[in-house]
């Protein structure tokens, strides 16, 4: 479309489409045929390679080949999806989640976008007593999808998918789920530096009892930094302090554990703690705790979890509390293994990150190669 200067109105005027059909294929909440595909490709001049990607099995690679052809059958037929089909598509999607840590969010996201399509397929067409487990699926593939949305930077469909979750979870009574998207939503605002909201969405993503204490847990801790974000110590101690009390209770509670949350270790709420400290590293107790804080919480994080780019945004905070400390060494040593996460993942908030950091460590040591050799890995 960028190439011919086509809007997606004049596409769809050309290839004889719906526009608002046309603007959910581009937008991966439906999938498109192969007729529509040769259509486009016709207007495009690209029909071939259209129509090859059209009929492409959507669950390929991402499943046992029975599992895969079950899952294919089952996205041309989405009335005919049975409970086998649905235990399937969460096994694909905790494949997903996990391929996302190595990978990225980038590169994950346009086959998670055509299986969402496939999944709201099944959504729209449940009925009787399969329909619950159907939504159970749905709600966690679109509040993946919007998380790979924000990772990416694109908070439009981000809190559109969100919404998808909301909505889906408020059918079936998932509290957990409801409690999810609350924090996910604080989380973004957090991204954007807006304190108010960040601390609001938390509040709220704790009030339910019944949902996980994983989740409560990690909505304490969101709270915690918004109250940092705020300039507010105090509270943000204490509520750091919470979420890591609560956090320790998981082990005992194996029945609070949900798909999507696995990555809620004692390790990972260390590594929020030394986020939230990190706000007041000019403060030289506070910076200790956050450098030993994540420090210990980065190195006992799996190794697969270690190469994600949402742990190298811990390296980047690690990095700029020694930034804060007077280290060049150490900020430089551990920015440029953040740099190597970076580039691997493609992550654009893992780079832009490390672009303010190494802007601050040129001001601070003008001249210094080992800022200079940042400046290259950032390249």
């Amino acid at each position: 479309m960028a190439a011919h200067g086509f809007s997606l109105r004049e596409l769809a005027r050309r290839a004889s489409c719906d526009a608002g059909q046309l603007s959910r294929v581009l937008n991966g909440r439906k999938a498109a045929s192969p007729h529509l595909a040769g259509r486009l490709g016709d207007v495009l001049g690209d029909r071939d390679r259209l129509v090859q990607a059209a009929a492409a099995p959507v669950f390929n690679g991402s499943a046992a080949p029975a599992a895969r052809d079950r899952l294919n059958w089952t996205a041309s037929h989405p009335a005919r999806a049975d409970a086998a089909a649905v235990e399937s598509l969460a096994d694909v999607l905790a494949a997903q989640r996990k391929a996302e840590d190595v990978l990225g969010s980038k590169l994950i996201l346009p086959p998670v976008l055509a299986q969402l399509a496939v999944v709201d397929s099944l959504a729209a067409e449940a009925r009787g007593p399969l329909r619950p487990a159907v939504i159970d699926v749905a709600q966690q593939w679109a509040q993946f999808a919007g998380w790979l949305y924000l990772n990416g930077g694109d908070n439009r469909r981000s809190a559109a998918r969100f919404r998808q979750a909301l909505e889906h979870a408020t059918e079936i009574g998932d509290r957990t789920m409801i409690s999810t998207v609350l924090s996910f939503r604080g989380y973004a605002a957090w991204r954007a530096g807006d304190a108010g909201p960040v601390i609001g969405l938390a509040q709220a993503a704790q009030e339910d009892t019944r949902a996980a204490l994983s989740q409560r847990a990690y909505a304490a801790a969101l709270e915690a930094r918004g109250h940092a974000l705020a300039g507010d110590a105090a509270p943000a101690e204490r509520k750091i302090g919470e979420a890591v009390e609560l956090a320790a209770e998981l082990d005992g509670r194996p029945e609070e554990a949900r798909p999507w949350s696995y990555w809620y270790s004692d390790a990972f709420f260390q590594c929020q703690k030394g986020v939230v400290l990190s706000h007041f590293a000019h403060i030289p107790r506070l910076r200790d705790e956050a450098a030993a804080a994540l420090c210990a919480g980065y190195e006992a994080l799996p190794e697969d979890e270690k190469l994600s780019d949402w742990a190298g945004g811990y390296l980047a905070a690690l990095a700029a509390v020694y930034e804060q400390a007077g280290d060049a060494g150490q900020a430089c040593a551990i920015a440029l293994d953040a740099a190597r996460i970076a580039h691997r993942t493609g992550s654009a908030r893992l780079r832009g990150m490390l672009a303010r950091l190494r802007d601050q460590m040129a001001v601070r040591w003008p001249g210094d190669g080992r800022v200079a050799e940042l400046t290259e890995a950032l390249r």
